[in-house]
């Protein structure tokens, strides 16, 4: 199985590398290949790409799980809110690895699809996570004591499920970082979640696609039991605010799930909320990384 996703994963490496030196002023990403055999549903290695900070190391690391749309935009390139991330964690001293968890199973986007006809789940990718931090560990140049996971939406989901659910034999990760998640269903449960690690939420007051007030009560369920777990809600901030590939604010007619199903979902960008988020995550890992 791994040979066969090898030499595909490759072939579509070499394929995407011109398309992701995107900018002069940061250093592109490494194109890379997540061995998954034995730790991710996957049926191939998964691809993902490193920003590598300066410096020999050894480097904290993040490992980065993006949202239903996918890892790329229209044009296959990784999208603006993954690499302005990637780029900016690596331009703070942080190997930040963006894992595609959709490639390798033959998906472009969930977002447009039920809820109840989605083939993969944010369960379905934890293993992708740890097989990315399995990896990382591997690197000479990574701290192997140091590393945290973040995602958005679909990948905020996945982070959650992943910082609740260490495998056994493993420390797991350092913390989680989780942007406007659903947590309407693990809000129901929330006596039976319980994160290993820190955990910090971050997502709009507004957000009709996944909404802040289950993700706000299951922090407080967390917290009253002294389990690492804080939230912060962004006031007149919708889904994506941190995304800058999003210029105005928009409806989505063609996600039939959200706070509304069948009347659309808000995305909108927030430049303040997002360099609030930038500061707010950095001091984040650096307290827990000590």
């Amino acid at each position: 199985m791994l040979r066969g996703g090898r030499g595909r994963g490759l072939i579509f490496l070499l394929s995407l590398h011109a398309l992701c030196v995107s900018s002069a002023n940061a250093a592109a990403p490494i194109p890379v290949s997540i061995p998954t055999a034995g730790i991710s549903s996957s049926p191939e290695a998964v691809v993902a790409y490193l920003y590598k900070p300066e410096g020999s190391g050894p480097h904290p690391a993040v490992v980065m799980m993006h949202g239903c749309a996918g890892a790329y935009d229209s044009k296959g390139v990784l999208g603006a809110r993954h690499r302005a991330w990637g780029e900016f964690l690596a331009s703070r001293g942080f190997a930040a690895l963006m894992l595609d968890s959709f490639r390798s199973r033959g998906i472009g986007s969930l977002c447009t699809v039920k809820f109840s006809e989605r083939t993969l789940k944010e369960s379905d990718r934890v293993g992708d996570a740890y097989a990315a931090l399995a990896w990382l560990r591997q690197q000479k140049d990574t701290d192997a004591n140091r590393i945290a996971l973040l995602g958005w939406s679909h990948g905020g989901g996945v982070a959650l499920d992943a910082i609740s659910r260490k495998p056994e034999g493993s420390e797991g990760f350092k913390a989680a970082v989780s942007f406007y998640p659903g947590c309407t269903a693990r809000n129901k449960r929330a006596d039976k979640f319980h994160p290993y690690a820190p955990v910090l939420v971050l997502m709009g007051a507004a957000d009709d696609w996944t909404p802040a007030a289950p993700c706000k009560a299951l922090t407080e369920s967390v917290a009253a039991r002294g389990e690492p777990m804080n939230i912060v809600l962004y006031p007149d901030s919708y889904h994506d605010f941190d995304n800058p590939g999003i210029k105005a604010k928009r409806v989505r007619k063609d996600v039939p799930n959200g706070v509304n199903p069948g009347e659309g979902v808000t995305v909108a960008p927030n430049p303040e909320a997002r360099e609030d988020a930038k500061r707010r995550v950095i001091r984040f890992l650096g307290e827990h990384f000590r």
